[in-house]
């Protein structure tokens, strides 16, 4: 997982996985966003020093903002992609003019097509490689139902503008260091937009373990993946997670303890079996992650990484480990603040 930690600050998702596809005996190799247009070059470079080889079997965009998407066409056009899923907003909707991002989720379109790219969109129910990459979110219904009430709030935005400043965190993540856990003040009041609840999230089964990658989603979409995957997985008790991609960059608007409790477990019963959470953020983001998230996880028996201003690796159980990668420490209980994000 890499994060974007050149722009001032603001945070970013650009994710390789490598696994093998176990029906097929082979390796395959996937991106899940591509953080900003720069970043495109470091995820080639990753691919071809650690996964050693130019292809790429699938490409997921979760959701057309620019440090999520706009690294994704610089990749295409250097290495060789099979497939990219992404949803089109124009194929949903006759008028797109006020969607934010436009430019350059057209150029991702045109770059793929121009590179011999299949196309495809993700809903939910949709499967690749063997059946063990699967789309939980959003349904068809429900991302038309997003598309529109994005549309509706970028119509409105300029009503909004104003705002308040954002509040600097004025110290790195392990400054804020606390002495043991404080009471949980995680709330289920957090909301975030539309557009962030359209995200991809996608579940990779590999053995016995279960990756859930959600780009920036929010607690509805959440829901709706977790309801998806009890009826065709089985009970998140029974058939826990293993890995867990936090939204937004460690937001608390984006989870709450009830969906939390759900699918990995309270504090006071976390299901069993050892979990891990990352979280991209960059170094100097004033908002990511929220020490609310980091210690909400940790309270559920998660080991919670953020990338921080640096590239991490999770490698599974069995999985060879990658020369020149230190290990990696979990972060400790964090003080939290009445205003954290």
């Amino acid at each position: 997982m890499e994060n974007d930690n050149q722009n001032g600050g603001k945070s970013g998702d650009a994710i390789t996985i490598r696994f093998t596809v176990e029906s097929e005996r082979r390796e395959a190799v996937v991106v899940i966003d591509g953080g900003r247009g720069y970043t495109s070059e470091e995820i080639a470079e990753h691919i071809e020093r650690y996964y050693q080889t130019r292809h790429i079997d699938l490409m997921i965009s979760t959701h057309p903002d620019a440090d999520h998407l706009d690294g994704l066409a610089g990749v295409i056009e250097v290495l060789d992609v099979d497939e990219l899923m992404i949803h089109q907003p124009r194929l949903h909707t006759t008028d797109v003019s006020d969607f934010s991002n436009l430019e350059s989720l057209d150029k991702l379109l045109s770059t793929a097509r121009a590179n011999g790219v299949m196309l495809s969109e993700p809903f939910t129910g949709v499967t690749r490689l063997g059946g063990q990459f699967t789309i939980l979110g959003p349904s068809r219904s429900y991302y038309e139902e997003l598309l529109a009430q994005h549309l509706r709030e970028e119509r409105s935005k300029a009503l909004y503008a104003a705002g308040t400043p954002f509040r600097q965190r004025g110290m790195n993540l392990l400054e804020r260091k606390a002495y043991g856990l404080p009471a949980e003040t995680l709330t289920d009041e957090g909301e975030t937009s539309a557009r962030n609840n359209s995200s991809v999230i996608s579940l990779l089964t590999v053995g016995g373990e279960r990756m859930l990658f959600t780009g920036d989603a929010g607690t509805p979409a959440l829901e709706a993946a977790a309801s998806y995957y009890e009826s065709t997985i089985g009970m998140f008790p029974s058939y826990p997670l293993s890995f867990l991609q936090a939204p937004h960059h460690g937001s608390r608007r984006n989870l709450g303890p009830t969906i939390l409790n759900r699918m990995i477990g309270s504090p006071i019963a976390p299901y069993p079996g050892s979990r891990v959470a990352f979280i991209s953020s960059a170094l100097a983001a004033p908002k990511h992650p929220s020490p609310k998230v980091v210690n909400a996880l940790t309270r559920r028996g998660c080991f919670v990484a953020a990338t921080e201003g640096r590239n991490i690796c999770h490698t599974g159980d069995g999985a060879p480990s990658r020369p020149g990668w230190a290990t990696l420490a979990p972060l400790p209980a964090l003080v939290e603040d009445d205003d954290d994000n």
